[in-house]
């Protein structure tokens, strides 16, 4: 017997649970399942098809205890970062991982899979559901693993995928227009965004960019729950930052922690990295690792896979490939390179299909007013034509310095090829990616795979 929440999978004997979100409810199935032992519902509904009902309060709930009864309640003694934001959430996350493990052994779970130990779980989501969490939770259990950091995003929190999950810390890296596919309004991504408080322990910890344009809200509504909070940025905060100095090799920043000042050198990239390393600096702090050894730590730290990864050309013109997508990280990117360019910029940029419409243009005038030359090109179009989405991309532009390559191979091909020694090229979008959403399937593809033909 096994618990099933997808109508396509459930076999003879099986048990259908009829979860539902904002998003679906699967009652709605209960006609197509023609075998099975018993359907949990928490609506009223009419059997055809003579399999047992088995009604409760809410299905969700049972699903919850169902599994954690079965993994004796994985989730008791395990330490829990959760941390949502716009963008950070991945480097964040690896960065608290990777320096958490100097001292113990910690696991992550999200973009990049479920990591622990040497081994990584590939995932379909990067907030999992809740039975799949109670499984990986159950291995750690196992593993006398105590502290799980994950990447809580919009839709794992719209979708209910965090219900019972509780954080003894949280942190927000920002909250910028995005997802409106899904949202609809700023407004709903907002809210739905700020729903991650709730999911804090009593004695929880809050960690906040006062620097974002979404602090206000937030803190209203830590203020109003009473929750200990710990803020950084530029602006005056329990950990101020000052003096950002970039290169393409490294950044140095300062931080201010009531009257002791430090200086951190790390090899990750841009004031970006800043914003990520600082929350996770604070994190690890909390848990009991003094600020003099994280800075230790952190000055060692290679890049994370896919964020801000740097390589040297056979023409020695530098290639920085990076996950951004969203309207920010790409302008994030941009003023970057131009902070430390000695020449020209190229930038390689798409847009995923069926997503967002209106970050399109958005992003399509950041990078033609950003980049001396600019290659539009697919990434993830999904049910959509490529040449569709370049439109949305460039219908309201100025700037004529672009071109359409379909083709994401001979895109970087092209961008290589027509870069000089010391020319920057921003290869934008997919990250370590592994695939090419076309249509319904996920085609074999990585953007490392063909930086590296063209590299030293």
């Amino acid at each position: 017997m096994n618990i099933k929440t997808n109508s396509k999978q459930v076999k003879k004997n099986d048990i259908f649970v009829c979860i539902h979100d904002e998003k679906e409810d699967r009652h709605k199935y209960i006609k197509d399942i023609k075998k099975a032992s018993a359907i949990i519902i928490d609506k009223e509904q009419n059997n055809k098809n003579n399999i047992p009902l088995i009604k409760v309060n809410n299905t969700n709930d049972t699903l919850f205890q169902i599994y954690n009864s079965y993994y004796n309640n994985p989730l008791k003694n395990l330490n829990i970062i959760g941390i949502t934001g716009t963008d950070g959430k991945t480097t964040t996350a690896y960065l608290i991982k990777e320096i958490l493990n100097k001292k113990e052994e910690t696991a992550y779970l999200g973009t990049l899979g479920f990591i622990y130990k040497d081994k990584i779980i590939k995932t379909n989501n990067t907030t999992v559901s809740i039975d799949k969490l109670l499984e990986f939770a159950n291995i750690l259990k196992k593993e006398n693993i105590k502290n799980l950091v994950m990447e809580v995003s919009s839709e794992g929190l719209l979708h209910n995928r965090c219900n019972h999950v509780f954080f003894n810390q949280i942190i927000i890296t920002n909250i910028t227009k995005d997802h409106l596919n899904i949202h609809k309004t700023y407004n709903n991504y907002l809210n739905t965004k700020i729903k991650i408080i709730n999911h804090l322990k009593k004695d929880g910890i809050a960690i906040i960019n006062k620097d974002d344009n979404s602090y206000k809200e937030i803190n209203k509504v830590l203020k109003k729950k009473h929750i200990k909070r710990i803020t950084y940025g530029k602006n005056k905060s329990n950990m101020q930052i000052s003096n950002i100095k970039e290169t393409y090799k490294k950044t140095s920043f300062n931080i201010k922690i009531k009257s002791n000042n430090y200086k951190i050198e790390t090899n990750l990239l841009s004031k970006v990295n800043v914003y990520n390393i600082v929350p996770a600096l604070i994190a690890v702090n909390n848990i009991g690792i003094s600020i003099e050894e994280i800075i230790n730590i952190i000055k060692n730290i290679k890049q994370v896979p896919g964020r801000l990864n740097t390589f040297i050309t056979k023409k020695e013109s530098i290639i920085i490939l990076d996950y951004a997508h969203t309207v920010n990280a790409t302008k994030n990117i941009l003023e970057f390179a131009n902070n430390i360019k000695k020449r020209n910029i190229i930038t390689v940029v798409g847009c995923a299909g069926g997503r967002d419409k209106e970050k399109r243009k958005e992003i399509g005038q950041i990078v033609t007013n950003k980049s001396n030359t600019v290659i539009f090109t697919m990434d993830d179009p999904r049910n959509e034509k490529v040449k569709n989405i370049i439109k949305d991309m460039t219908k309201e532009l100025k700037k004529n310095n672009y071109i359409y390559i379909k083709n994401r191979k001979k895109a970087i091909k092209y961008a290589i090829n027509i870069s000089k020694k010391d020319d920057l090229i921003l290869i934008l979008g997919k990250g370590t990616d592994n695939y090419m959403a076309i249509k319904n399937k996920y085609k074999k593809y990585n953007d490392l795979k063909q930086i590296k033909k063209y590299t030293k």
